[in-house]
C-alpha cells in the first residue's frame, strides 16, 4: 500500500514540474478559421477618415472614395503585437479575422488582395491605418497573411483592388 501512495505522490510531483508554454495570442487550444468576408455597403467611419493625418513626420491624405482604386506593391502583416487593440475605426483588432490596414483608402472598405508569387487571393475588410514602413502598401491580418502564404517570408508582392459594392 505504501508503494501505491509513493507512486501517486511521485506522479503529482512530476506533473507539477511540467511546464507547457503557450503563446496566448496564437494558441488558445482552439482552431481559428476566419469567416469569409462578404463585402457589403457600409458608411465610412467617422473615425479614422481625416482629410489628412501625420505619422512619423509624414503627411498622408485620405481618399474620398475607394471606388476604382488598385495598386501593386509590398504587403506585410500584423499579428499579436496589435491583437486586442483598437483600430482606426475604433473596432478591436482580431488577428484571426480577414482585415487589413491601408494608408489612404477610406475605412471601412473592401479590397481583393492577390499574392503575385502564388496567385492566391482573398477579400479583406480595410478597417485600420498603416503600414507606415517605407515601401509597403497594405498590412494584412495574421489570418489573411496565412491564407496568402505570407507568414513565413514576412512580406510579399501583391495586387490590391478595391471592391465596389452596389
Amino acid at each position: 500500500m505504501k508503494f501505491f501512495y509513493l507512486i501517486i505522490v511521485f506522479s503529482i510531483i512530476l506533473s507539477s514540474c511540467t511546464v507547457i508554454k503557450r503563446d496566448s495570442a496564437r494558441d488558445t487550444g482552439k482552431k481559428h478559421y476566419p469567416k469569409q468576408v462578404i463585402p457589403k455597403v457600409e458608411k465610412y467611419s467617422k473615425y479614422g477618415n481625416p482629410k489628412t493625418y501625420e505619422v512619423f513626420g509624414k503627411r498622408y491624405k485620405t481618399l474620398k472614395t475607394h471606388v476604382g482604386y488598385f495598386e501593386e506593391g509590398i504587403a506585410s502583416w500584423d499579428g499579436k503585437k496589435f491583437h486586442g487593440k483598437l483600430t482606426s475605426t475604433r473596432e478591436v483588432y482580431n488577428m484571426y479575422e480577414l482585415t487589413a490596414a491601408h494608408k489612404s483608402l477610406p475605412i471601412p472598405c473592401y479590397v481583393k488582395v492577390t499574392n503575385l508569387s502564388n496567385s492566391k487571393s482573398l477579400i479583406v475588410r480595410v478597417n485600420d491605418r498603416g503600414p507606415f514602413k517605407k515601401g509597403r502598401i497594405i498590412d494584412l491580418s495574421y489570418a489573411a497573411a496565412k491564407i496568402l502564404d505570407i507568414i513565413e517570408v514576412g512580406t510579399a508582392r501583391v495586387f490590391v483592388e478595391a471592391i465596389e459594392v452596389k
